[in-house]
C-alpha cells in the first residue's frame, strides 16, 4: 500500500470517527434495536457516501451534515450476501465479541472497504 493511498484511509476514517461521535445517539438506538427487536446479536452498521442497496438506511449525510449515510445491517445479512465468507464467520464472531463495546462498522467508500470497531463513547 502506497503512502497517498495510506494517507486517504486514515482520512476516511477520522471522518468516519467523526461522525459517529455527532451521531452516536442514532446509532446507538439502531444497534439496540437490531438485538432487542431479536434480529441479530450481530448488528453492523455500513457507512457509505453512495446509496447502496444492501441495507436499511438510518442515517443520510445530506440531513445529518455528516459525511457518510450509515445503514443497519447484521452479521448474518452479510454473510447471506458474501460480503462476510461463510468460513470466515467464526473469527468474525470472536472478533465482535472481543470488540463488544463498540460499533462494528463496514466503511464502503470507491477507495475502500474494510471493517472497523468504532468507540461507542468518546
Amino acid at each position: 500500500m502506497d503512502n497517498t493511498k495510506e494517507e486517504q484511509e486514515k482520512e476516511l476514517l477520522v471522518q468516519l470517527e467523526g461522525d459517529v461521535k455527532i451521531l452516536s445517539a442514532e446509532l446507538a438506538e439502531t444497534v439496540k434495536a437490531i438485538v432487542d427487536g431479536g434480529y441479530s446479536k450481530f448488528p453492523i452498521l455500513i457507512a457509505h457516501i453512495e446509496d447502496i442497496a444492501i441495507a436499511q438506511k438510518v442515517v443520510d449525510k445530506n440531513e445529518s451534515q455528516s459525511y457518510y449515510s450509515f445503514s443497519a445491517s447484521t452479521m448474518e445479512e452479510l454473510i447471506t450476501r458474501k460480503i462476510i465468507l461463510t468460513d470466515r464467520k467464526d473469527d468474525f464472531e470472536k472478533q465482535y465479541k472481543a470488540r463488544s463495546e463498540d460499533y462494528c462498522i463496514l466503511l464502503l467508500h470507491p477507495e475502500t472497504m474494510k471493517f472497523v470497531f468504532a468507540k461507542k463513547k468518546a
